[in-house]
């Protein structure tokens, strides 16, 4: 006679089985989290947006602002959010292109902005990328009776405040009013009271340069 192995039943798992609840557990929290993330990425948030460019050291003004609603997720306190949180009297400390979101760095006090105003007589018209906002730099063209007339980059992080096309500064046609870091003020300043070649470059892909 031969001997049967005795069959092999499964059993059906009981409610009571700890591997069944655990289970079920895990499934209902990977609901849970999968819900909470898609409700977190349809929330908006209301954010101030530059309606026209803002430069260093001027007024936050509600005319310079719109409000939009927008998904920004974990970075909505890199932004301001509405008019109520810009201190009274507060300007930029950075340049804001129009449209571009207004960044809660870029609220200050006067004092926080380290550029002093200086108007540049130009000969000729300077070229699209030189626009309120943008970043320029200052090149010096000396005599050619002092230096061979070789040119030198006087500032290079200097902040377009305004272009006037009707100057009549030195018997020129233009004039660019430009924000100089404080430490270059003397050094242009000496340039311009000796009456020599200063020119306002636009720097390409700089913070503010229109390309």
């Amino acid at each position: 006679m031969t001997s049967t192995a005795p069959a092999m039943r499964l059993r059906r798992p009981r409610w009571k089985d700890p591997r069944l609840i655990v289970g079920i557990v895990l499934v209902i929290a990977s609901i849970l989290m999968g819900a909470l993330m898609v409700s977190g990425l349809a929330q908006t948030t209301s954010v101030l947006v530059a309606r026209t460019a803002i430069v260093p050291g001027q007024e936050i003004l509600p005319e310079d602002l719109t409000t939009v609603e927008l998904r920004l997720g974990d970075q909505d306190a890199l932004y301001v959010g509405a008019l109520e949180a810009i201190p009274e009297g507060a300007v930029a400390t950075q340049p804001v292109r129009p449209g571009e979101l207004l960044p809660a760095a870029a609220v200050g006090q006067s004092e926080d902005v380290p550029l002093r105003p200086v108007m540049i007589p130009v000969d000729t018209a300077v070229a699209e990328s030189v626009t309120p906002g943008s970043t320029v730099e200052l090149w010096h063209t000396a005599d050619a009776e002092e230096a061979d007339g070789e040119a030198e980059l006087l500032v290079e992080d200097a902040v377009v405040r305004r272009v006037d096309e009707g100057s009549s500064l030195a018997m020129r046609t233009m004039a660019v009013e430009v924000l100089v870091p404080q430490e270059d003020v003397a050094a242009v300043l000496e340039v311009l009271s000796r009456d020599e070649r200063l020119d306002v470059i636009g720097v390409p892909g700089a913070y503010g340069a229109r390309p």
